[in-house]
């Protein structure tokens, strides 16, 4: 697999683990998204990417099937942004 190839997959990875985490947690992605003309949502977008935690949290969305809303876990860098808009 090329690097082109490896950096595709993570970004679809990180897309999706975020995804269900604002999902899960309630998130107001429209509001999440204005908030500071979107640069908000943007370092969100970034510490997520970069994120080093990636299978804690994939285990940990796995483990709650159900809607949470409020904070995410304590490993996550985003947990405050969601918490914040929920």
């Amino acid at each position: 697999m090329g690097i082109v190839e490896k950096v595709e997959t993570r970004l679809e990875r990180q897309a999706h683990l975020m995804g269900l985490m604002m999902e899960r947690l309630g998130v107001d992605q429209e509001l999440a998204g204005q908030e500071q003309l979107g640069l908000s949502l943007a370092r969100a977008v970034r510490s997520c990417v970069f994120c080093r935690h990636s299978d804690a949290c994939e285990s940990w969305l796995n483990g709650c099937s159900e809607h949470q809303p409020g904070l995410g876990p304590d490993f996550c860098g985003n947990r405050q942004f969601f918490g914040a808009h929920s």
